[in-house]
């Protein structure tokens, strides 16, 4: 050994900490598998290959998100088409007011129906597409329905009649949650 080595006085090894290329984000000691880009924990991305950054994780919506202008027109053409014929047999059978106690049993059976039909027609039309637009079609399919069900079957809009009236909200809040579940 020479003198220089042996004089050499022990430093202290310091860890190589950096900031993450996203400058509102914390210092990290982790960089991208790919590029090598410092990425702190919250920008960390896990793919089978590694931990990466978000532009080398390529990530992408997947294609059962992606809706454009023709599916929107079919989830609300079906919505309404949904709509119509239910909000009328309901009307005739269902009448405001009916059914009393009983209402609110036949409301979770007639809903939990509803609320599958509504998703399983959604998804036919749209081509089994999912997400917020098309949960926005069959909720809003489902609150026409029980409006027109309302407005056929009750005599003049008596508002009075809604307060009696507990099939309807049971009908609609269950159909709604059904629908809205399935269509995630």
């Amino acid at each position: 050994m020479n003198e220089r080595e042996l004089s050499a006085e022990p430093t202290d090894i310091q860890p190589s900490v950096f900031t993450c290329n996203s400058s509102w984000h914390a210092e990290s000691e982790l960089a991208c598998g790919r590029c090598g880009a410092i990425i702190c924990p919250g920008c960390l991305v896990h793919t089978p290959g590694g931990t990466r950054c978000k532009p080398c994780a390529n990530l992408k919506r997947p294609p059962m998100y992606v809706l454009d202008t023709s599916h929107y027109l079919r989830a609300a053409g079906a919505s309404l088409a949904l709509a119509l014929p239910l909000g009328l047999i309901g009307a005739i059978f269902l009448p405001v007011g009916g059914f009393g106690f009983f209402g609110i049993l036949i409301g979770f059976f007639l809903g939990s129906g509803i609320g599958s039909l509504y998703a399983r027609t959604l998804t036919w039309a749209t081509g089994a597409k999912r997400g917020m637009p098309v949960q926005i079609a069959a909720v809003s399919g489902i609150v026409g329905m029980l409006l027109i069900r309302f407005a056929l079957s009750s005599d003049g809009l008596a508002l009075d009649q809604l307060r009696f009236d507990l099939l309807g909200p049971i009908v609609g809040f269950v159909a709604a949650s059904i629908a809205w579940q399935q269509l995630r």
